[in-house]
């Protein structure tokens, strides 16, 4: 089979739809061709990458949209010239439509994969981009979209850790944090709730860290608040290479991200988890289904209930049950589900 997949920030950051296109693609590539539509550079590797310049880096921004508009156009002539056999198109709205459209008139299938979540963008993606597949991460959104669409092909498929690149294993990294140090790798967006891990670390009685790492619009806000409250026990880095992120993971003690159950996956948990971190998460079937038995939850909203479950987990031995727990998600048995579902539309 023929499969391209269209991402525009492939090979400029390492975000979950980033991680998913490029280790999809190259446990893919084993059997298939397959090429990835980037702006990022190109890079050696099994599958191919058609890289389209001239379009900024504008994740955060209001003009995102018009952007991946643009890009989704600049791939229009490669896509019409190979006629691929299936294309998953990553940044919703303009190019799912535009997928449709060359579907309509060169043949092909496509596959949409949810890293929306269930809201408006996915809920766009059924209704009007009418995938012949749809993949949905979570159980919860995978009970959303077949109410959405019950015409469409439905399945749920999480998504997956590399267990080679995040493992207990990889040297720690040093740092000027007192120990125990909680770790959050997110975006800074208002839905990941990160003020409320701030405010739960600043109550703890044995002085945790915490450290953040991640970018976005509400840096200032978060690295503020948590100087205000954590003072020398706070530590914000920006830009960490996502090949050194697993030094980082085990130089902490825990992992823990609020983020709001809408959220598509999480492959933080996964990560943290294959370095036999343990977690805290809110309480949703979500985060159960992840996480399992490899770490607490709570109601993140209620502070002092955050930072109780916190304290419970610091004390709690935890064995290797978080590095179990992810070995269920690994890639490749990922990558397997999806070829199947790919061959048998």
């Amino acid at each position: 089979m023929k499969i391209a997949f269209l991402n525009i920030y492939n090979g400029v950051v390492d975000r979950g739809s980033e991680v998913f296109v490029k280790e999809m693609a190259a446990r893919l590539s084993q059997k298939h061709s397959i090429c990835i539509f980037q702006t990022g550079k190109k890079e050696k590797e099994k599958f191919k990458i058609q890289q389209i310049s001239g379009i900024p880096f504008t994740p955060f921004s209001s003009i995102y949209n018009f952007w991946a508009l643009i890009f989704s156009l600049k791939c229009l002539p490669y896509l019409w010239g190979e006629k691929f056999d299936w294309i998953i198109p990553i940044n919703g709205r303009c190019q799912v439509i535009i997928c449709r459209f060359l579907r309509f008139l060169r043949g092909g299938k496509i596959l949409i994969s949810g890293h929306a979540g269930a809201g408006f963008e996915d809920k766009f993606n059924l209704l009007f981009g009418k995938p012949d597949i749809f993949v949905a991460l979570s159980p919860a959104a995978f009970s959303w979209a077949k109410k959405v669409s019950s015409k469409r092909k439905i399945l749920y498929i999480p998504n997956g850790v590399d267990e080679k690149r995040f493992n207990p294993q990889i040297l720690s990294k040093k740092l000027s944090l007192p120990r125990p140090i909680i770790i959050c790798v997110s975006a800074l967006l208002a839905y990941k709730r990160i003020d409320r891990l701030i405010k739960a670390a600043s109550l703890l009685s044995r002085k945790a860290s915490l450290l953040i790492i991640g970018d976005g619009p509400l840096k200032k806000e978060l690295t503020v608040l948590g100087q205000k409250l954590l003072d020398d026990r706070f530590l914000l880095l920006q830009s960490v290479p996502y090949d050194e992120i697993g030094s980082y993971y085990n130089a902490a003690d825990i992992f823990s991200l609020p983020s709001r159950e809408s959220e598509a996956f999480g492959l933080v948990y996964l990560e943290a988890m294959a370095c036999n971190l343990p977690i805290v998460a809110p309480n949703d079937i979500n985060r159960r289904q992840i996480i399992g038995s490899a770490g607490l939850f709570c109601d993140v909203e209620n502070i002092k209930d955050y930072t109780q479950i916190l304290e419970q987990a610091l004390d709690k031995d935890f064995n290797d049950i978080p590095r179990k727990q992810a070995e269920k998600f690994t890639w490749e048995k990922m990558a397997s589900q999806y070829e199947k579902a790919l061959q048998t539309v």
